[in-house]
């Protein structure tokens, strides 16, 4: 029995025992299942083929009396063009890399060209690796320090800015409306919504709600969350308090006079007395801790 015919009548739940196992048989068996059961789920309006066409050829020619029903053939034929849509759709989309850190989490990746990622905690990284080779984009949501491998360039798209990948290592920091560049090795080019600015070794770009995007020098080799720290430099308290949030699991409650105040220093990833300390000791404020509440206050 033809592929078609064998189609058609599995469609129909019609198949025999000796032509289910032959249609089990066919190499694209597998790919058929697991198309017809994504179609399942998909909501298609009604639609009665015998009527329409019924119509047409009313339409058409208003003489002829006889209705040509559809062919089986075309019916099937109809069906393997969905089928081919439908894993086409499922192909692209599983083409596509996602990678996601919860809350005290870090991954390293490894994109296609050798270049490594290393995602820092509630973030997510996502890539198509089907059409790398063509359209070199990465998206990120949170923060990441990237090392490119020579010779190679890519596009990292974020919700505030993207940055042009020219051979180096940056970091990128994109926090709600606080968006922050820097580059460690060789250049980046940093483009908003507002300008477009080109960072070499040592420069750093910041913008957020309290900050017009601008260019001020940077002295580190790497980012210090690599290495378990969070460090800040004239940072409004409320932001570095997220930070806290996102590597220990606990909730910051703090008065919002002492949030808008700005912070430069650093807190461990380790222990989160000793962060806490780090956090509340410059603005003399005590802290107390609940299960996974923190209040920060001044007595």
């Amino acid at each position: 029995m033809e592929k078609e015919q064998l189609i058609s009548k599995w469609l129909d739940n019609e198949l025999s025992e000796s032509e289910l196992q032959a249609f089990k048989n066919l190499e694209e068996y597998d790919d058929y299942t697991r198309i017809s059961d994504t179609v399942k789920h998909l909501e298609i309006p009604t639609y009665n083929v015998d009527k329409q066409l019924e119509a047409l050829h009313t339409r058409v020619n208003a003489k002829k009396s006889k209705v040509i029903a559809l062919k089986p053939f075309l019916r099937v034929a109809a069906v393997l063009i969905l089928f081919i849509g439908v894993y086409y759709a499922l192909s692209l989309r599983s083409s596509s890399s996602d990678h996601y850190t919860q809350t005290a989490q870090k991954e390293s990746i490894t994109l296609p060209d050798n270049s490594t990622v290393m995602l820092n905690a509630m973030s997510s990284l996502t890539y198509d690796k089907d059409t790398w080779e063509a359209q070199r984009n990465v998206s990120l949501e949170g923060e990441a320090y990237f090392k490119v491998a020579k010779g190679t360039t890519f596009n990292v798209k974020t919700s505030n800015g993207t940055v042009t990948v020219l051979g180096t290592q940056f970091n990128i920091k994109n926090r709600d409306e606080y968006f922050d560049v820097i580059c460690y090795e060789g250049s980046v080019k940093v483009t908003t919504t507002t300008q477009e600015v080109i960072l070499k070794a040592g420069d750093r770009f910041r913008e957020s709600v309290l900050i017009t995007g601008t260019t001020i020098p940077s002295t580190p080799k790497s980012p210090s969350w690599i290495r378990n720290e969070s460090s800040f430099e004239k940072t409004p308290l409320r932001e570095v308090i997220a930070e806290l949030e996102r590597q220990y699991q606990v909730h910051v409650n703090v008065d919002e006079v002492f949030a808008q105040e700005l912070y430069t220093g650093t807190f461990t990833h380790d222990n989160i007395d000793i962060a806490l300390k780090s956090i509340s000791l410059p603005f003399n404020l005590t802290y107390t801790k609940e299960e996974k509440k923190v209040t920060l206050a001044r007595d």
